[in-house]
């Protein structure tokens, strides 16, 4: 297909090589096939790939919320003509859309409104939660809700049957994975424990809805090893501006253990040179946290300041792109980085992206006999739950992680 709309075989490889190749193919052979022109054909495959790296497909959870896809669209086409933007925009829903990656809200009105927002304000001025937090639960209340209207269910008249009945549906269907399903399970516990406070449901609603099973005997994905980790390091030890940009960036990984919308985040007021730190935002717990500034970190960030980074025009995020339009780089692109590194040595057979690393540097000190609790707050995670998942996997499978030629860095932060 390819070769049909490029004449540059430099150019043909690069779309070939570049992930979900079929996926990319099987689109652009129905563009084609409904009178598109070359050229529309190709700005469809260069969207392709633009969503792809903000988005993290293909490790992204499928399928993916509308709200995401259009904060991603809109803040990449700031920069971008209107009429282009638009059409940015128009391509990259419509690729989702044929493969069913896209989760649309539901048309459907609910006559509960009142009720979804009274738990958003409370989860926001009660419990101080982020508004990642407070937005997941609001999509999956108004979703159960339309639902629930489609039926013609109130509030007043559920039971634990519904719910049950809800979530079965969407895991049937395939919207919900193993993860989202106990995540959405989850958020839906959280709304009807508020909605009995105030009698506006039936009592011990919350206390049975129970997430899908975790199926424990099936493997948690792993982290990168210790020499896949050399491996990813070893392709930026060239002179390019992304070779110095993304060799920070695997360090800060590495060794932090950060997620990628926190390396995202970082801002180059954040470098403490004076004290050797680098504060962190956390946006899941609305909390900042610090992490000593190691010579090869320091390094790694001096090297990409002083030489790589671009100057735009005072632009305070840390890592930016390398190409104009310049604008900072958000996490989809973070995670990129990470994967077409990875396959560039031929690491495979796992989930790769910026949570590999993650899980690797968790790995790291669990292995070291870290207990919960200081894994958890070394990682940011707000509560223990979180941090259990990581104690699943065979640690022992795992041990060369801890002797990893990092060690000098990576010891600063147990």
């Amino acid at each position: 297909m390819f070769e049909n709309l490029y004449k540059d075989p430099a150019t043909i490889a690069k779309y070939r090589r570049a992930p979900l190749f079929e996926d990319r193919e099987r689109y652009l052979r129905s563009v084609v096939a409904s009178g598109a022109v070359v050229e529309v054909a190709r700005r469809v495959a260069r969207a392709q790939l633009v969503l792809m790296e903000l988005l993290s497909l293909p490790d992204a959870d499928i399928p993916i919320r509308l709200a995401i896809v259009e904060r991603s669209v809109q803040e990449w086409c700031r920069s971008l003509p209107e009429t282009s933007a638009a059409e940015f925009r128009r391509h990259s829903l419509r690729w989702l859309r044929f493969l069913g990656w896209l989760d649309e809200p539901p048309r459907d009105t609910h006559p509960h409104v009142r009720y979804v927002e009274a738990h958003a304000a409370w989860m926001r001025d009660e419990r101080g939660l982020s508004e990642a937090t407070v937005g997941n639960c609001l999509y999956e209340s108004n979703r159960f809700f339309a639902w629930a209207a489609r039926r013609d269910l109130m509030l007043a008249d559920i039971t634990i049957r519904d719910v049950d009945a809800y979530l079965a549906e969407r895991i049937a269907a395939g919207s919900l994975r193993r993860t989202s399903a106990r995540e959405a399970a989850g958020r839906l516990r959280s709304l009807f424990r508020f909605a009995e406070t105030r009698n506006w449901c039936r009592a011990g609603i919350a206390g049975c809805v129970m997430p899908p099973l975790a199926h424990p005997d099936r493997p948690v994905p792993k982290g990168f090893d210790r020499d896949e980790v050399e491996k990813l390091l070893a392709t930026t030890e060239g002179s390019t501006a992304a070779d110095l940009r993304d060799r920070a960036v695997l360090m800060i990984l590495a060794t932090c253990g950060l997620r990628a919308g926190e390396v995202s985040a970082l801002r180059v007021e954040d470098i403490d040179w004076e004290r050797n730190l680098l504060r962190v935002s956390r946006p899941k717990t609305g909390r900042s946290d610090t992490f000593p500034l190691t010579p090869s970190i320091g390094n790694a960030l001096a090297d990409y300041l002083l030489k790589a980074r671009p100057d735009a025009g005072g632009e305070r995020a840390l890592f930016l792109t390398v190409h104009a339009p310049l604008r900072p780089l958000k996490s989809g692109a973070i995670g990129m980085i990470v994967r077409s590194r990875a396959k560039r040595v031929g690491i495979d057979g796992k989930r790769l992206g910026a949570h590999a690393l993650r899980h690797a540097a968790a790995q790291r000190l669990l292995d070291e006999g870290c207990a919960l609790k200081t894994v958890g707050d070394f990682l940011g995670h707000s509560s223990p739950s979180a941090t259990a998942a990581y104690a699943t996997i065979d640690l022992a499978s795992l041990r060369p992680v801890a002797d990893i030629r990092l060690k000098e860095l990576l010891d600063d932060t147990a």
